[in-house]
């Protein structure tokens, strides 16, 4: 796999990093703090890529050939494209379905319906209650992430526990509330900060 470019943004690059670590490790002396510090940091960016693979990949023998691509050089397998991040989800004042997605920096498509209806402004990341304009429609924000989902989310960001609830990520992920990396989104703050609906 050359890029990530339509797939799981990103990953690609975390296991170059990896592998690039680990080749500074070898050259490390056999102690010292250099050493320490780049087995760290080893340690913590593989348990990032495993949250990554447990998050993305589903199948645990593709999550071997993942780990074998990481440690021993084998080829990597492909991940499944993902779509562009969610933005916005709602329903205009005539009940359709209205989805902003991301297309790249600065960059945001509209679809009605499922239907594509092109290129828009970005979608403001404070947005009043009475809902927004988007293409001429008045537009009201709802979310489908579940309510445990979103209370385990706002648990982490607000109280500060532990590790996030990562069990939940396919579930944030897909409604746009978090990035890959579990950080918080203008669409996840305005789920955790707003009415929900």
């Amino acid at each position: 796999m050359n890029s990530d470019s339509g797939e799981r943004p990103g990953f690609q690059e975390l296991v170059e990093r990896y592998r690039h670590l680990r080749g500074e490790h070898r050259l490390s002396g056999v102690e010292g703090t250099v050493r320490r510090h780049l087995e760290r940091d080893l340690a913590g960016l593989e348990s990032r890529i495993e949250r990554r693979l447990a998050l993305w990949v589903p199948d645990e023998e593709e999550r071997r050939q993942w780990r074998a691509h990481l440690h021993h050089g084998g080829p990597a397998p492909s991940l499944p494209p993902v779509p562009p991040p969610l933005v916005f989800h709602g329903v205009a004042d005539d009940g359709s379905i209205v989805e902003v997605r991301a297309q790249g920096h600065q960059e945001y498509r509209l679809s009605v319906d499922g239907s594509p209806r092109g290129p828009i402004p970005p979608v403001p990341n404070v947005l009043p209650p009475e809902g927004v304009r988007l293409a001429g429609m008045r537009c009201r924000e709802t979310f489908t992430a579940s309510p445990d989902s979103v209370a385990d989310l706002r648990r982490h960001v607000f109280v500060g526990a532990g590790e996030p609830p990562w069990e939940h990520a396919p579930d944030l992920l897909r409604d746009g509330l978090i990035d890959p990396d579990f950080g918080l989104t203008a669409r996840g703050r305005r789920a955790l900060t707003g009415p929900r609906t």
